[in-house]
């Protein structure tokens, strides 16, 4: 499952949210992420593998990989912070905070998906795809849904 913000989307990994960090939250230079994280709108899915220059990304399916066509969307290069959580039920999530001077951005953007199957990708592959249930204005990304090794290779493959 992802969350975008702080709740807002669904998979069939149930649901969790996030609490939000209290307290002062000290100012952060920008951290340039290693790999662009981009967060689209899924226009189709193809239940096969992606044809070689066929536009499409590679991405988890029922029984292997599909081919996932999206639509233009976010493209994240740099960061507040990236770091690895644990919920209370032991999955792992990957956040990326956002830069306070995209959290606009970002709320604008999902307010015009809502309703609809968006795509989180990194390095040409889509990671997850949840259904963006409500328009969202949290400061994260919250990357889930994925095994405790796949999540320590995307922090560093976003981090360093």
């Amino acid at each position: 499952m992802v969350t975008i913000g702080m709740a807002g989307c669904t998979s069939r990994h149930g649901e969790w949210t996030p609490q939000p960090t209290t307290g002062t939250v000290p100012t952060v230079a920008p951290q340039q992420l290693r790999n662009a994280v981009s967060v689209q709108v899924v226009a189709r899915i193809d239940e096969a593998v992606c044809a070689e220059g066929g536009g499409g990304l590679p991405g988890p399916g029922a029984d292997g990989d599909w081919c996932y066509f999206l639509d233009p969307g976010l493209t994240l290069t740099q960061a507040e912070r990236v770091e690895l959580q644990q919920t209370p039920l032991g999955e792992f999530v990957v956040v990326v905070t956002l830069l306070p001077e995209e959290r606009a951005q970002f709320a604008a953007w999902t307010t015009r998906a809502a309703g609809r199957q968006i795509a989180i990708s990194v390095q040409e592959r889509v990671l997850v795809a949840p259904e963006l249930r409500e328009p969202l204005s949290g400061d994260a990304v919250h990357i889930f849904g994925i095994a405790e090794a796949d999540a320590r290779t995307l922090l560093r493959q976003l981090s360093g």
